[in-house]
């Protein structure tokens, strides 16, 4: 009786011609890879404008093979639903294994006859598995950088041909200090694990996720991408910050994989680094195993990093594509996302890295005479290496030097370096040949025309060598890379050690006469600087803001005015006219300055750049005006740097709004120890460059000396100016 009154109601609000109970959403029923996570989502509307409805019921009906749990479902529906109101189902689907699914979402409400919507899709092996690593660090935690490249792998979200799996943590921030796994959906990410408190800079965090991805998400191939820092072959990747910023050497990533493969019995298509300074022949040389392709970076990425909805959709509309096709795919997206940044990315063929390090073998055969022999040898090593495009690696940087060289330059450098020894040039010539067929697809910014796709560790700050260089291409006590020149690198450290007084450049001697400051140099010499200052200054503070008390502090360079010449054996004489160059301190906004030659021979044709020391006032953070002298010879401030860049090419730089603060940074003695410090004399942006007279206050002069050995000399007295 209850029933009929309610039918009778129905008919007396409600026209035939529509059901009181409709669907006003419904999702398109896709077919899907064997063991994805799909999310169906239902909206429906009680139409009736007076009567609530029931929900007697909500059933997903079974007409397959299947097991009933590969789908459920989640509402918000309740026991009713009020007139003219909207409730939600969402279908949780995650079908296990190949064949057809034939469902049916049905909603009892009392009508004559439920309220259906059918599920039918099929699922099959997807073409790809695209397994993302990413320690949020602190690229997540200040910037957000980990969550808009996650939100672009929203925009594809998995499909019938890819998943799209991805482990997060690492950083300081809600929702990821703990390690947790999950599956990318188009437009929605779904929780599948949260590991709780995990180090994910261990090996076996990163060997769990890569076998537990592989064994769960099965393809045909497969592409295992890290996201974080990297820090070149030393430094290895990672930054987790919830565990002391934790690290995973780059031998432990060569274990990681060995045991992910061994586990799995299935290789990778792509292994790639969407970080900072790893596409480094050491670390490839212990990947290239395990994967067809490697993709990586030779320097600094910008923080946007890779244009992961380009090739997540290039993969998923070209499914039998191979990985080269991919990688070219990943670096044409990365050049045009970072267009207005310096960017260097690389695609390598793991197939040829055994003949890379067969060629680097005989090149530092070839090189092995040279760097314990004698001074003058060594030296000519050490101008190879200058004469390299390098990447964060500058006299100027102090400790925080990676010292990874273009290899393709560094072979040209050494054959510069001997131009009448065979072996070395035949040893460089099969180098550079053996990288030009490694390196499959490359592309750079402009300012980056001399990065040819693979770097290789080289010191030439030879005070920041890192001693434990030889072990990390270690894997169970046998070497992954070149023993050859893992023990060049070491011979040549330890003769600077033990020659480092015959080889290191002191100015010494400093006299004035009135016209002409003159010094000694004890040695070769890369660079010889002017610097004038204060012997007494107050200002100067340390980076926790800390003020240094009354220390001597330069506060103007200038390199163009300084004479050389030969005084017998390895010695020079150093000269600088102050009458004659007396005007040509360089100013910005009026304000003496340190400006710092970067590229005497510049990559660009015509452009000159130069990095002047400052400090953000905002954020107390240390860096670098990035400067160059244009075409009309002009200096133009383009941009702001954190670190110093190379002697060749300039760093990553972000622009300057007008108003922005900046306090400069001058060389100071702080405890016996020179280095760069900042002051209390601000400067506001727009910037002009100029050259003129220094303020009185600026009344004593002393020389710099950049030596080959990497170390910035300053004269230990000073004379009045």
């Amino acid at each position: 009786m209850r029933k009929l009154l309610l039918l009778l109601s129905l008919v007396s609000q409600f026209s035939w011609a529509a059901l009181p109970l409709s669907f006003t959403s419904t999702p398109s029923v896709q077919n899907m890879a064997i063991n994805q996570i799909r999310l169906l989502h239902y909206t429906i509307r009680n139409n009736l404008s007076k009567t609530n409805l029931p929900i007697q019921g909500i059933n997903i009906l079974k007409n397959d093979n299947q097991a009933s749990a590969i789908t459920s479902f989640e509402t918000n529906c309740g026991a009713r639903i009020l007139a003219k109101s909207t409730c939600d189902i969402t279908v949780i689907v995650n079908a296990p294994q190949q064949g057809r699914i034939n469902r049916e979402l049905s909603i009892d409400y009392g009508g004559r006859a439920p309220l259906t919507s059918p599920i039918v899709f099929s699922t099959s092996q997807a073409a790809y598995t695209i397994l993302v690593y990413i320690v949020g660090s602190d690229l997540e935690s200040e910037f957000n950088a980990a969550s808009t490249n996650i939100n672009q792998m929203k925009q594809i979200g998995s499909t019938a041909n890819i998943n799209i799996v991805i482990e997060t943590g690492g950083a300081n921030k809600t929702g990821w200090r703990t390690v947790q796994r999950k599956f990318i959906l188009h437009n929605a990410e779904y929780l599948l694990q949260d590991l709780g408190n995990l180090n994910m800079g261990l090996q076996g965090t990163i060997e769990s996720f890569f076998e537990w991805g592989v064994q769960n998400f099965p393809a045909d191939k497969y592409i295992a991408i890290f996201w974080n820092h990297g820090g070149g072959p030393n430094f290895g990747y990672g930054g987790d910050e919830v565990h002391n910023d934790s690290r995973t050497p780059i031998n432990q990533l060569s274990a990681a994989f060995q045991s992910i493969t061994q586990t799995t019995r299935k290789n990778f298509e792509i292994i790639g680094f969407d970080t900072c300074f790893l596409g480094n022949i050491e670390t490839f040389s212990g990947l290239y195993p395990y994967a067809n392709y490697l993709v990586g970076s030779e320097d600094l990425e910008p923080g946007a990093g890779w244009q992961y909805n380009t090739f997540l959709n290039y993969v998923n509309s070209n499914p039998q594509s191979n990985g080269l096709q991919i990688g070219t795919t990943i670096v044409d997206g990365f050049t045009q996302q970072n267009k207005d940044e310096s960017t260097t990315l690389s695609v390598i063929s793991s197939v040829a890295v055994p003949n890379v390090i067969s060629a680097i073998n005989q090149f530092a055969t070839s090189l092995s005479p040279y760097v314990n022999s004698n001074t003058t040898n060594w030296q000519q090593v050490a101008r190879g290496r200058l004469r390299t495009p390098d990447y964060s690696t500058s006299v100027w940087s102090g400790q925080q030097s990676y010292d990874v060289a273009d290899l393709t330059g560094l072979a040209n450098g050494m054959a510069a370096a001997f131009p009448s020894d065979p072996a070395v040039q035949t040893a460089a010539s099969g180098l550079i040949s053996a990288v030009q067929n490694a390196v499959k697809y490359f592309k750079n910014s402009e300012n980056r025309s001399a990065s040819l796709g693979l770097t290789i560790y080289f010191p030439s700050i030879l005070d920041t060598y890192v001693t434990a260089y030889p072990t990390i291409t270690l894997l169970n006590g046998t070497s992954f890379f070149s023993t050859n020149y893992t023990n060049l690198i070491t011979n040549y450290h330890n003769f600077f050690t033990a020659n480092v007084n015959d080889l290191i450049a002191e100015p010494s001697a400093l006299a004035f006469d009135g016209t002409l400051y003159t010094a000694t140099v004890s040695n070769n010499f890369e660079e010889n600087y002017a610097s004038v200052g204060n012997d007494n200054c107050t200002n100067v503070f340390a980076d926790d803001g800390t003020p240094l008390g009354t220390v001597p502090c330069y506060g103007a360079l200038q390199s163009s005015g300084v004479n050389a010449t030969p005084a017998g054996g390895n010695t020079w004489n150093i000269s600088y006219n102050k009458a004659t160059h007396a005007s040509e301190w360089p100013l910005l906004n009026g304000q003496p300055i340190i400006l710092i030659a970067l590229d005497t021979e510049p990559v660009i044709p015509n452009e000159v750049s130069y990095l002047v020391p400052v400090t953000l006032v905002e954020s107390g953070r240390r860096g670098f005006l990035s400067v160059i002298r244009n075409e009309q010879n002009n200096f133009e401030v383009v941009g702001f740097q954190r670190d110093p860049g190379t002697t060749h090419t300039q760093s990553k730089y972000t622009e300057i709004s007008n108003g922005t603060r900046f306090y400069l940074r001058t060389y100071a003695q702080n405890s016996g120890v020179w280095g760069l410090y900042r002051t209390n004399i601000e400067v506001v942006a727009p910037f002009t460059i100029t050259t003129g007279n220094v303020t009185p206050q600026f009344n004593a002069f002393r020389f710099l000396v950049a030596d080959l050995t990497g170390r910035l000399n300053i004269t230990p007295d000073s004379e009045s100016y």
